[in-house]
């Protein structure tokens, strides 16, 4: 890499994320041009697909908020998905993914964060926003910045790897083998999007519903226990029995 791209790498940044704005735009006007058919093609079946599993996270984490939690969830997947396969392009300075440096990778996860404040304040209001910031205790706060390293850090840490051999490799080896680091790169291509947007549901349903951060040993404590049955009568009715049968014997 030279020193001119690097020093136009925050600009190069910019420009990618906002090439894989326009695309994902332009493939959403594409498959919501025409109304859904009866019997569904290609280009609904695959759009379909690819939006059931968003749905169905939103529906579980809250039956109300799937016209809210869904277009989020997917928004996040696909551009995350759309930076990490630039790397596959012959195109210079397009085929640099965002997600290779940590300014990338930070204002997506800093998105994430935030989007879940404004998710939370939907559902439960501005208070209960700022109190999911301070429960239990203020210290939660922190909380949400590790949610912020966590996400930035492990994205940016796979994502900017693979980048990192694929420039070494191309260096030394300029046909052939790349063609086969990009066909293994295509693994976390797809893998982290998944983590990535599997991690911020995970964070936005602790969002919206605290509660259920209890642990469960205080439940387990607040059941009482089973009682054991006794084995007091059985032992009592074999002493009855046995000093019958000695009287019996007695007798005779």
């Amino acid at each position: 890499m030279s020193e001119t791209v690097r020093q136009l790498m925050p600009y190069i940044v910019i420009f990618n994320f906002g090439l894989v704005a326009l695309v994902l735009i332009a493939l959403a006007l594409m498959a919501t041009r025409r109304k859904p058919a009866e019997v569904p093609d290609v280009r609904q079946n695959a759009a379909e697909f690819v939006l059931e599993w968003f749905v169905q996270q939103a529906r579980d984490m809250r039956p109300d908020g799937v016209p809210v939690i869904a277009p989020f969830l997917a928004s996040l997947f696909l551009f995350i998905l759309g930076c990490n396969l630039l790397c596959v392009l012959a195109f210079p300075i397009i085929n640099i993914p965002p997600t290779a440096y940590y300014s990338g990778t930070l204002t997506l996860a800093l998105i994430a964060v935030i989007g879940i404040s404004v998710i939370t304040a939907l559902f439960k209001g501005v208070p209960g926003a700022f109190q999911n910031l301070l429960w239990p205790n203020p210290l939660q706060i922190v909380s949400r910045i590790s949610d912020v390293l966590s996400l930035s850090l492990r994205l940016f840490g796979n994502i900017g790897g693979e980048f990192l051999v694929i420039m070494l490799v191309v260096k030394t080896a300029p046909y052939g083998i790349p063609l086969i680091i990009h066909a293994l790169g295509l693994i976390p291509a797809f893998i982290q999007p998944l983590v990535f947007t599997l991690l911020t549901a995970n964070f936005l349903a602790e969002a919206i519903h605290p509660e259920e951060k209890e642990p469960q040993e205080n439940k387990r404590q607040e059941a009482s226990p089973a009682e054991l049955p006794s084995s007091e009568p059985s032992r009592t009715g074999v002493v009855n029995a046995v000093h019958e049968e000695r009287s019996l014997r007695e007798q005779t």
